[in-house]
């Protein structure tokens, strides 16, 4: 995770792009870039029994209701689209350890993305996101809400169709405690500030 805050990042689209499907009129002009190995994503996503189910799940969403076979993925470090937002085309750039919101007809739930990924599957490529959801607290920090990171070691739903992520001006920021995050952030602090101050400069 190299960033703990929402910043607009420029695209070269020179490189490593892969362009994905997606069944849902309203999302447009899928892009992936920057490859990146599944040697290394396999610290963070699993290829077992649950990231079958959860991309099932996913693909469930969709509106694909097979079973879902193959076992091509291929990870990347950025993603983009275009979604239809009151009829404006809004663009919207993921980014690995971003925070972004996770839109589902529920609710909506605050994330942090650890790997974004395309599947293929009937001779196209599907894109995916694999997220963990923070979790609001009772207590507050300068009367900002403390969030807790829900990490992998709980049960809960990590993947998701690029579709049902939005990248919003959200800032988080980690709750160090004491000196403990002198020499990098410690992770195993799962606890994190909505910094509702925050704003963007126009």
């Amino acid at each position: 995770m190299d960033s703990w805050f929402i910043a607009e990042r420029s695209f070269d689209f020179n490189d490593d792009i892969s362009e994905v499907h997606l069944p849902d009129e309203s999302i447009t002009k899928i892009t992936l870039k920057k490859h990146i190995s599944r040697r290394k994503c396999k610290e963070i996503l699993l290829n077992n029994a649950d990231f079958r189910i959860e991309l099932a799940m996913s693909y469930w969403d969709m509106g694909y209701h097979l079973a879902i076979f193959g076992t091509s993925y291929k990870f990347y470090e950025y993603a983009c689209f275009f979604a239809e937002e009151n009829d404006t085309n809004v663009l919207h750039r993921l980014h690995i350890g971003e925070v972004v919101t996770i839109v589902t007809d529920e609710c909506e739930t605050f994330a942090i993305i650890q790997s974004i990924f395309s599947h293929q599957y009937n001779n196209q490529q599907f894109a995916f996101v694999s997220a963990d959801k923070f979790k609001i607290t009772n207590r507050t920090v300068l009367r900002c809400p403390l969030f807790k990171l829900q990490s992998t070691n709980t049960r809960q739903r990590r993947i998701f169709p690029i579709s049902m992520f939005r990248l919003d001006i959200t800032h988080f920021v980690h709750y160090c405690n004491g000196n403990e995050c002198i020499d990098g952030h410690n992770l195993k602090n799962e606890m994190y500030i909505r910094n509702l101050y925050f704003f963007k400069n126009v």
